[in-house]
């Protein structure tokens, strides 16, 4: 038996960064939610042939974030309440553990990167630049994933957040979601952390993602009944 492997290239495949790229769009609003994907255009778009955008769509699925019909073709997914309810269920399991884990093992580190996120989500709100402030308020819970010191829930959180993500940016900039009551969250759950209470800081995590189904379930009222008054009119 050999003592030894060969090395693995660790580059990324073209497929990896048709991925990277179609993921990127969604998240950041460039390819909204319920968007029909054609594997051509995308393909032209980002200069490459159509296996790996197919292959891309495949993994986006895996992921949540794009929907696959063999008779409809590909969709940014569009999620319903229950969709919403288990994507911010499981969001709220990490990021609870994440947070007692963070407070007890490193707090001062926390605090000083939670700091900085929170500053750039108040200079964002003040330059009304809601993409920009999704990305810090993004920053802020993957820095609270990070300082748990637990790679395993930072692994599934990676893998898994990219709906949440794009879920916010549409909630957001296109349905312009407050983002005041959004940053006081975010400053109360800093403060629980500078102040070492765990019990506390997931409280307010709890409550914060509930704010998010919210916001959410209100558009989903707000669209039926535009839809209901279209059809009274109609």
């Amino acid at each position: 038996m050999k003592d030894t492997l060969d090395r693995i290239n660790s580059a990324p495949s073209l497929t990896e960064l048709t991925a990277d790229r179609i993921r990127d769009a969604i998240i950041s609003g460039d390819l909204p939610l319920g968007h029909k994907l054609s594997e051509q255009r995308l393909a032209d778009m980002l200069g490459v042939s159509r296996s790996p955008v197919h292959d891309a769509l495949a993994i986006l699925q895996s992921e949540g974030l794009v929907n696959i019909s063999p008779k409809r073709g590909s969709f940014v997914f569009t999620p319903d309440i229950k969709d919403i309810d288990d994507i911010c269920e499981h969001r709220a399991l990490l990021e609870i553990g994440s947070v007692r884990l963070a407070i007890r093992r490193n707090r001062k580190e926390l605090v000083v990167d939670l700091e900085a996120c929170v500053g750039e989500m108040e200079a964002a709100l003040a330059a009304t630049d809601a993409a920009r402030y999704t990305k810090s308020d993004l920053r802020f819970h993957e820095t609270i994933v990070h300082y748990s010191g637990n790679k395993f829930i930072a692994s599934a959180y990676k893998r898994t957040i990219s709906p949440l993500m794009a879920l916010r940016t549409h909630l957001f900039t296109a349905m312009n979601a407050t983002l005041d009551r959004s940053l006081e969250d975010h400053r109360e759950l800093l403060d629980a952390c500078r102040n070492g209470d765990p019990d506390l800081a997931a409280q307010l995590l709890a409550d914060h993602v509930g704010h998010l189904v919210e916001a959410y379930r209100q558009e989903l009222l707000s669209e039926k009944e535009i839809k209901n008054s279209a059809s009274a009119i109609g």
